[in-house]
């Protein structure tokens, strides 16, 4: 996963092309085959609405089409990427691939939630995601489901009654409103593999699953804190 806070192609096009690697020389959890091929996607705003463009096809044969998306992007104030590692066998659709967007949200998960159906109980009818959703996909919804709530307090709940109740290797995710990038790494195993590193370059903003660059100090965030940007 990659968010990047006031995106800019020219001067964060390394950035994007370090990024790329990760599709194919990557951490992936134990027992795994390498690779980060199952989909891929990227979302940012466009005068303040949401626009996603998603592949179900490998970001390895499809990286032209990848860095074409990026160039004609140019400038955004948020942009998510993501190269999809599926947990769920026979799932690499554009559907299924991340980033997802809803009511002008972006989310993206690195994660598994085991039982995620039970989320859908009590997820209301208005809020209820796409017929075949998996469990990323859900739990953008159930985040999305305390819409009484401000954003952030949405998640926090959401993330509090996920803890409690259900089975997951990670939480770990990336999701913004178009103004602020926010940024959350929770994990019940592999720690090394669910993690997310900041690093800033001028008025840019950068959270990424990997170090990326050298050039630049990378912090690992901290576990089970929602960081703000």
């Amino acid at each position: 996963m990659l968010g990047l806070k006031n995106f800019e192609y020219r001067r964060h096009k390394e950035i994007l092309e370090n990024f790329f690697k990760l599709a194919e020389i990557g951490k992936i959890p134990p027992g795994n085959t390498p690779g980060h091929g199952d989909g891929w996607g990227i979302g940012y705003y466009k005068n303040g609405e949401a626009v996603v463009r998603k592949s179900g096809g490998s970001i390895s044969e499809e990286k032209e089409y990848f860095f074409e998306t990026c160039a004609r992007i140019g400038y955004s104030k948020i942009i998510l990427a993501h190269f999809r590692k599926s947990a769920w066998p026979e799932t690499s659709t554009a559907n299924h691939a991340h980033p997802f967007s809803y009511k002008d949200i972006l989310f993206a998960h690195n994660g598994t939630i085991h039982d995620y159906q039970t989320l859908l109980e009590e997820i209301a009818a208005a809020e209820q995601p796409r017929p075949g959703a998996l469990d990323s996909e859900v739990y953008f919804h159930y985040v999305m489901s305390f819409a009484s709530l401000s954003l952030e307090k949405a998640f926090k709940k959401a993330v509090q009654n996920i803890k409690k109740k259900n089975s997951y290797s990670s939480l770990t995710c990336l999701f913004s409103d178009g103004g602020r990038l926010y940024a959350y790494r929770e994990y019940s195993n592999n720690p090394a593999y669910y993690s997310l590193h900041y690093a800033a370059i001028g008025n840019a903003s950068i959270i990424s699953s990997e170090p990326i660059s050298p050039a630049v100090p990378w912090k690992i965030l901290r576990r089970g804190k929602l960081f703000v940007f």
